[in-house]
């Protein structure tokens, strides 16, 4: 057997032990307590280093915005966009040029109240206005991709080839449009007021016939720059 005091002080020192291995188990304790509390409002603070980095988060423009989709457009218009302009150009003079004589007999016709020759022309001149519409819509598109890919004038180059290129293409455009504007200004003064300007009718058709002309004048011009360069 052990003095008593031996064993008091063993007690001690055994209950000093097991508080200090508290102490000792319990300060992780509390320091991954103050961890956990403290990573929390970092957390909160949406760190933009780790945290969520989309576009939307980030502050930046989604991926539908960037000028991917639009090179990839410039890209397929460059190499197709004359093909389908010039294609469309064609099947609308050659349904011009058919519709013109319809309208002309069909309105002498519908004086003696024969109006199926001059429906017919009416639905052939439809054709071809909508014809026209859509190549002067391609036109605008095929203007707005290539100015926002390389900027106005259409090409950055100062040759001759360049500059007659910019020249035609602005024609275009600028007929494309009056044409468009001409011709839901023409509609519009026709629905409210009943009547259409007599200058205003002549600008859309001059419109008309010139939107086809240009693009196959580009289309020549761009035949005749691929033989030049090939020979």
């Amino acid at each position: 057997m052990l003095p008593s005091e031996y064993q008091t002080n063993s007690g001690v020192s055994r209950l000093e032990t097991r508080s200090q291995r508290r102490v000792d188990v319990s300060v992780p304790e509390t320091q991954n307590k103050i961890y956990v509390i403290s990573s929390e409002p970092l957390s909160m603070t949406g760190d933009t280093s780790q945290g969520d980095t989309s576009p939307e988060r980030t502050g930046g423009a989604p991926a539908t915005l960037t000028g991917s989709d639009a090179g990839r457009v410039f890209t397929w218009l460059s190499r197709n966009g004359i093909y389908i302009e010039a294609g469309l150009s064609v099947i609308a003079i050659a349904v011009g040029v058919v519709a013109i004589p319809f309208l002309a007999f069909g309105s002498l016709a519908a004086i003696g109240g024969e109006g199926s020759i001059l429906a017919g022309g009416a639905v052939i001149g439809l054709t071809c206005v909508v014809l026209l519409i859509g190549l002067a819509t391609l036109l605008l598109v095929h203007s707005y991709v290539e100015v926002r890919q390389h900027g106005f004038p259409f090409t950055g180059g100062d040759g001759v080839r360049a500059i007659a290129y910019g020249g035609i293409r602005t024609v275009e455009t600028i007929v494309a449009a009056a044409f468009l504007g001409g011709l839901l200004t023409a509609v519009g003064l026709a629905i409210s007021v009943g009547q259409i300007p007599t200058p205003l009718t002549f600008s859309v058709v001059a419109a008309a016939v010139g939107l086809p002309t240009a693009v196959l004048a580009r289309t020549a011009g761009r035949f005749a720059s691929t033989v030049l360069d090939t020979a």
